[in-house]
């Protein structure tokens, strides 16, 4: 089994979230894996022949998905989130 190499990892924003960009080369694959840092749930994964391709892919479908995404705060009156 081939071991990760190659491996980076950044914060970046993306449509105004804060993201983590995960790549590595498994083999002659690179795979990147985007995930949005509050509250850490997987976006997208990507994979391609470059290391800039599968980065790209994936910051392409991840932006697209965060784009879609609103930012708004409960209800008023809403008693089940702290500060609110």
């Amino acid at each position: 089994m081939p071991k990760p190499e190659d491996y980076s990892e950044r914060k970046a924003q993306l449509a105004g979230w804060p993201v983590n960009i995960v790549t590595y080369r498994l083999g002659s694959i690179y795979y990147t894996t985007i995930d949005n840092t509050d509250p850490g749930a997987w976006v997208v994964k990507a994979q391609g022949a470059t290391k800039a391709e599968a980065e790209s892919k994936a910051l392409n479908e991840a932006e697209a998905l965060l784009e879609k995404v609103k930012k708004s705060k409960p209800p008023t009156g809403c008693t089940s989130v702290p500060g609110f």
